[in-house]
């Protein structure tokens, strides 16, 4: 029995200094390719392990992402307060609608009533545009209207300011007197003109228009006043509606006076 035990126990011993050459030998050759991969794999798990402390610097695509994002927000909320304001404004003006429907002719009233007081604001209207046209001819031709209603019934002759009333209740005053030849019916004219309204407005001008006298190529106001002009003249017109466009509306309004500065520079 003794000599089994001393047999194990030998087989003890050498297995322990087989051991300890193993690691020291491993402590002294180069490591291998697969203890290698190990370690690099154990440092990263403890290194993912660990708590850092450090804050993290983001890289340049990360920025970009965040500040794409913000921008989207900013858009986002812009666009909110647009619909809002839009909202708010559509509103007001539905308010402001309200407002004027109740307080129009008509608003809220029987259609008898409403119906009348439409034609109330129409007259007054219609006797407001009658009286700034009166003003304007007043202006034009004197302040003394009992002159004007007489020139403009009169036979042609001339007032103290030089207007004479022609034919169809054509006005004119002759501005610069010509020292050519005289315009009579069927004279080849060339002339210079410009058209305004009763206020002032500038409607319609030419330097250079031809146009053979009574042939009907203008308005009659036309072939009424330019007769008796010399070259190098200047006469103004105030033609009427009866001898200039009837109705029509060319810039002065329906049925309004048609104020003409016409100056002949050659007549043949």
């Amino acid at each position: 029995m003794s000599e089994v035990a001393d047999d194990n126990t030998s087989k003890k011993a050498r297995a322990a200094d087989a051991a300890y050459v193993r690691s020291a030998d491993t402590s002294t050759r180069p490591k291998s390719k697969k203890e290698l991969r190990a370690e690099k794999k154990a440092a990263k798990k403890a290194a993912a392990a660990a708590p850092t402390n450090e804050a993290k610097t983001p890289t340049k695509e990360e920025i970009k992402e965040e500040k794409y994002r913000l921008k989207k927000e900013r858009r986002k909320q812009q666009l909110k307060e647009r619909e809002k304001e839009m909202l708010r404004e559509k509103k007001e003006r539905q308010k402001k609608r309200k407002a004027r429907e109740l307080h129009a002719v008509g608003g809220g009233l029987d259609p008898v009533v409403a119906a009348k007081r439409l034609e109330e604001r129409k007259n007054k209207k219609r006797r407001k545009k009658e009286q700034k046209d009166a003003l304007e001819e007043s202006k034009f031709f004197g302040s003394d209207m009992d002159v004007f209603e007489k020139v403009f019934n009169g036979t042609g002759e001339e007032d103290e300011d030089g207007v004479r009333t022609l034919e169809m209740g054509v006005k004119c005053k002759d501005v610069v007197i010509g020292k050519g030849p005289t315009v009579e019916n069927n004279s080849l004219l060339t002339v210079m003109y410009k058209l305004k309204s009763g206020k002032g407005i500038l409607i319609d001008s030419s330097k250079k228009f031809v146009f053979r006298v009574g042939k009907g190529n203008v308005i009659r106001g036309w072939d009424i006043g330019v007769i008796g002009m010399a070259v190098g003249g200047t006469r103004k017109l105030i033609v009427p509606p009866k001898a200039g466009y009837q109705g029509q509306d060319i810039g002065a309004g329906p049925g309004a006076l048609l104020y003409f500065d016409i100056t002949v520079i050659s007549c043949t």
